[in-house]
C-alpha cells in the first residue's frame, strides 16, 4: 500500500514538472518563517511570470525524476535530494527563477540551490547558480531590438554615403557644364539620322540614270548612220 502511495504521488509530482518543459530548480528553503515564505512566493509569482514552489519528498522526488527521463547527471541530481527539499517550476522558466531564488539568497543565507534542469538537462549547484547571471527572456527581446534598430541604422548610413557620393558627383557634372551638351548631341544625331537613311535609298534609284542616256544616244548615233546610207 505504501509502496503504491509513493508511486501514486511520484506520477502526481511528474505531471507537474511536465507542464514546466522549460526547466526547474530544486532548492532548500532554509526554515522560512511562514511570512518570509509567503513573500518568496509572491516574488515567484510576480517576477518569474507565476512561478510556484512545492515542498517535496525526497524519495518520491527520486521516482519522480527518473521517470522524467532528464539528460544529464540524473544519478547525482538524485543523491542531491536529501534533508528539506523543494521544487521551484512553472512560470517563464528556470532563469527568471534563479534570478528571484538568487536575490533572496543574499537576504536568507540558509537559502541554498541544490540542483536545476533547463530545456530537459539536469544541471548541479554550481551550474544551476549561473543560470541566474544568464538574460532572462526580456532582456534577450530588448538585445534583440537593439541589434536590429543598429543594423538598420547602419544600413541607412551607408545608403546616405551611397546617395550622398553619386549627388557630389552628379553636381561636379553639372558644375563643368551639366550634361546638356551630350543631350544635345544625342538628338541631333537623332534627328540626322532619318536624313541619312532617305540619302541612302534614294542614291541607287538615281545612278542607273547615266546609263539610260547612254543608250538614247547610241540609239541616235545608229538612226544618223541609217539615214545617212539610204541617202547614198
Amino acid at each position: 500500500m505504501a509502496k503504491a502511495l509513493k508511486q501514486m504521488l511520484a506520477s502526481q509530482l511528474g505531471v507537474e514538472l511536465e507542464s514546466s518543459p522549460a526547466g526547474l530548480m530544486v532548492i532548500d528553503p532554509g526554515g522560512m518563517t511562514v511570512e518570509s515564505n509567503e513573500a518568496f512566493r509572491k516574488d515567484l509569482r510576480e517576477k518569474a511570470g507565476g512561478a510556484r514552489m512545492r515542498l517535496i519528498h525526497n524519495r518520491t522526488a527520486r521516482v519522480a525524476v527518473r521517470e522524467m527521463e532528464y539528460a544529464g547527471d540524473v544519478e547525482a541530481f538524485s543523491a542531491l535530494l536529501t534533508g528539506p527539499s523543494a521544487v521551484v517550476y512553472g512560470g517563464e522558466g528556470p532563469i527568471p527563477i534563479a534570478k528571484v531564488v538568487k536575490d533572496w539568497a543574499k537576504k536568507h543565507k540558509k537559502l541554498v540551490v541544490k540542483a536545476a534542469v533547463a530545456d530537459g538537462e539536469v544541471l548541479l549547484s554550481d551550474d544551476a547558480q549561473m543560470l541566474a547571471e544568464m538574460p532572462d527572456l526580456q532582456q534577450l527581446k530588448g538585445m534583440l531590438a537593439g541589434l536590429l534598430i543598429g543594423a538598420g541604422r547602419g544600413i541607412a548610413a551607408s545608403l546616405q554615403g551611397v546617395y550622398g557620393g553619386l549627388a557630389r558627383v552628379i553636381q561636379a557634372r553639372l558644375d563643368e557644364g551639366g550634361f546638356g551638351g551630350a543631350a544635345e548631341e544625342a538628338a541631333a544625331a537623332a534627328e540626322e539620322a532619318p536624313a541619312a537613311q532617305a540619302e541612302a535609298e534614294a542614291a541607287p534609284a538615281d545612278e542607273p540614270a547615266p546609263a539610260a542616256d547612254a543608250a538614247t544616244a547610241d540609239e541616235a548615233s545608229a538612226d544618223d548612220a541609217t539615214t545617212e546610207g539610204a541617202a547614198e
